[in-house]
C-alpha cells in the first residue's frame, strides 16, 4: 500500500468533484446527482491551477520504493492530462461538440444505473436537464477560438440527437413515477436548449469563424501529451511506424488464415465469415451464451484468476430503446469505483437491419465479446474496483484499459479458444487497431490530411469510404485515444514475453494476469517498471 500516494489522490478526486458533480456520479459519488457542471471560465482556470499545483506536489513526492513511485508517477500523468486539456486542447473553447454531447452524458448514469431508488435518480435527472439552458449558454460564451468545420457538424448533430433522444428517455425510464411529469418537462426543456444551440452554431458560430481551422495538436504538443500523459518517451513517429508495421502483419496473418479457408483473398473470406450470424431476435441470446462460454473456458483453464467468485457471470442486455441511436454495437457498462454497489452489464444493440447483423457475424462476436467480458473489460474492471489503493482502483489510463481489451482478444487465440473463422475476425480488430495507431499519430502531428486519412483507411485495410470517413472524423477530436489499443496491448504482450522468458517452466498464465491486473488502471509502461523491480527483488542474493 501507498498511503502517501493515496492521500494526493484522494486529493485529485475532491478537487475533481467538486469541480465538476457529473463526474462524480460517474464514479460513483451521489451527493451532488442534482447539480450540472458550472463552466464558468474563472472557475475552470482556478481548478486548472489547483490541479497543477498538486501535480507539482505529487512530482516532488519521495518514494519509498519502486511500487510507490510507480503510483506516484501514474497519478502524476492523470493530473497532467487535466492540465494539458485545458492548456492545449481547450475544448470547451474550440469544440462545440463538448458541450452539445455534456447535457446528455450528465443523465445518463441517472437513467441508466439503480445506485439509488428510481424516483430519487428521475428527480436528479430532471434537476440537471432545467440547467441545461444555462450550462449551453456559458458554453456559447466559451466558445471563443475558431474550431475544425468538422467538429461544428459533430456538434450540430449531437445536438440534434440529444433532442431527440431525451425527452423519450425521460418519458420512459421516469413512467409511474411522482416525478415523471417534471422529468418529461425539464426534458423538453433541454431539447429546447440544444435545438437554439444547434441553429447557433449554424448561424452565429459560423459567421464569426467561417475559416476552417486545424484539429490537429502538432508533434510538439503530440509528443508533450504522450510523454506526460501516457509515460511514453517514444516520439510519435515512432508509434506511426509501430502501427504500419502490425497492419503489414496481420495482413499477412489474414491471408495465411484465409488460406486455411481455402480462399487466396482474405477480404473476400473476411466478408464470407460475417454473412454467418445470429437473427435480430436471437442476437442477444447469442452474446450471452459466448460470454458465458468465455467465463467458464478462462476461469477452467486458469488463464486469470475470478475476483468475485460468488457472482455470476456478467449480465448481459439489450440496449434500452432510447440509447440505440449512441450504441450501435456492444459496451460495457460498468461502474464507477466509488460505487457502493456494484452491478455492470454487457449490452448489445440488435440493429434496425439484417444488414448490419454483419457486424456480429460468428467471426467478430466471439472477439467482441472476449473485449467486453472475460477476460476483457468486465474482468478488468471489477478486479481494480476490488482493489484497497484509491490510486490504482480510480486512476485511469486509457492505454492500459483499450490495451488490455485488445490484448483479452489476442489472448484468447494464444490460449487455443477460437476456431479458423473467428481468429479471421479477431484479426481484423487488431487491423483495425493498428490503422487507428498511424492515423492517430500522422493526423495529430499534422502529416497526415483528413483526406489523406481517409485514403490510407481504404487502401491499407479495405474499409469502405463511409467507414473510412466516420472512422477518421472520430480521430480528429480524440488525441492519443485511438492509438491506445495496440500500442497497451503490445506492451502487456511485451510483459507477458518477458515473464515468460524469465521464469521458464515456473511461468503461469493466471499469475502474471493476476499481477498485472493489481495495478489496476496504471498506464503499462509504469506496470512494466514495478513488474520489474519486483523480479529483480526477487533474484537470490549473491552471498559475502
Amino acid at each position: 500500500m501507498t498511503a502517501a500516494v493515496d492521500g494526493l489522490a484522494q486529493e485529485y478526486f475532491d478537487l475533481t468533484f467538486a469541480h465538476s458533480p457529473v463526474t462524480a456520479t460517474a464514479y460513483g459519488v451521489h451527493d451532488r446527482d442534482s447539480e450540472l457542471d458550472d463552466l464558468d471560465a474563472a472557475g475552470m482556470d482556478d481548478h486548472a491551477r489547483r490541479i497543477a499545483a498538486l501535480r507539482s506536489r505529487v512530482l516532488g513526492l519521495d518514494a519509498a520504493d519502486e511500487e510507490e513511485a510507480v503510483d506516484r508517477d501514474a497519478l502524476a500523468a492523470a493530473l497532467a492530462g487535466v492540465v494539458f486539456t485545458h492548456e492545449v486542447e481547450r475544448p470547451w473553447r474550440r469544440n462545440p461538440h463538448t458541450a452539445a454531447a455534456a447535457v446528455g452524458d450528465s443523465v445518463l448514469a441517472l437513467l441508466t444505473k439503480d445506485f439509488a431508488p428510481r424516483e430519487r435518480r428521475m428527480r436528479d435527472a430532471a434537476a440537471r436537464l432545467e440547467q441545461a439552458p444555462r450550462l449551453l449558454s456559458q458554453a456559447k460564451r466559451m466558445l471563443d477560438e475558431p474550431c475544425p468545420h468538422i467538429w461544428r457538424d459533430m456538434a450540430v448533430a449531437a445536438a440534434r440527437a440529444s433532442a431527440d433522444f431525451l425527452p423519450a428517455a425521460l418519458a420512459s425510464q421516469a413512467a409511474g413515477t411522482p416525478v415523471a411529469a417534471r422529468a418529461v418537462a425539464a426534458a423538453r426543456t433541454a431539447a429546447a436548449a440544444l435545438g437554439e444551440y444547434a441553429q447557433w452554431l449554424q448561424t452565429e458560430h459560423r459567421d464569426r469563424f467561417p475559416h476552417d481551422a486545424p484539429y490537429h495538436l502538432g508533434s510538439e504538443a503530440l509528443a508533450r501529451r504522450l510523454r506526460e500523459v501516457h509515460c511514453l518517451d517514444r516520439p510519435p513517429e515512432a508509434f506511426a511506424a509501430l502501427g504500419h508495421q502490425q497492419i503489414a502483419q496481420v495482413s499477412e496473418l489474414l491471408a495465411e488464415q484465409a488460406g486455411r479457408l481455402g480462399s487466396d483473398d482474405w477480404h473476400a473470406k473476411l466478408a464470407q465469415v460475417a454473412s454467418r450470424h445470429p437473427t435480430r431476435e436471437g442476437l442477444v441470446d447469442a452474446y450471452r451464451r459466448e460470454i458465458a462460454a468465455l467465463a467458464a473456458f478462462v476461469f477452467d483453464h486458469d488463464v486469470v484468476a475470478n475476483p468475485r467468485p460468488q457472482d455470476p457471470v456478467v449480465t448481459v442486455e439489450a440496449t434500452p430503446e432510447f440509447r440505440r441511436a449512441h450504441l450501435p454495437m456492444a459496451a460495457y457498462e460498468n461502474d464507477g469505483p466509488f460505487e457502493q454497489r456494484q452491478n455492470p452489464s454487457v449490452v448489445v444493440t440488435p440493429p434496425r437491419d439484417d444488414s448490419s447483423l454483419r457486424d456480429h457475424g460468428h467471426g467478430l462476436l466471439q472477439s467482441i465479446a472476449a473485449h467486453e467480458g472475460y477476460p476483457g473489460h468486465h474482468l478488468q474492471i471489477t478486479t481494480a474496483n476490488e482493489l484497497e489503493s484509491v490510486t490504482r482502483r480510480a486512476v485511469y489510463s486509457h492505454v492500459m484499459i483499450e490495451g488490455w481489451g485488445l490484448y483479452a482478444e489476442e489472448l484468447m487465440h494464444t490460449v487455443g479458444y477460437y476456431d479458423d473463422e473467428a481468429r479471421m475476425g479477431q484479426l481484423s480488430m487488431r487491423l483495425l487497431r493498428a490503422l487507428r495507431c498511424v492515423l492517430d499519430m500522422e493526423m495529430q502531428s499534422g502529416e497526415t490530411t483528413w483526406e489523406q486519412g481517409v485514403a490510407k483507411a481504404v487502401s491499407l485495410v479495405g474499409m469502405s469510404e463511409p467507414n473510412a470517413r466516420s472512422e477518421v472524423i472520430r480521430n480528429t477530436a480524440m488525441p492519443t485515444h485511438p492509438f491506445g489499443f495496440l500500442v497497451g496491448c503490445l506492451e502487456l504482450e511485451r510483459l507477458r514475453d518477458d515473464a515468460q522468458a524469465r521464469l521458464g517452466d515456473a511461468f503461469t498464465l493466471r499469475a502474471f494476469h493476476d499481477q498485472v491486473l493489481s495495478y489496476g488502471h496504471l498506464p503499462p509502461t509504469l506496470i512494466a517498471r514495478a513488474m520489474a523491480a519486483a523480479a529483480s527483488d526477487a533474484q537470490p542474493q549473491p552471498g559475502p
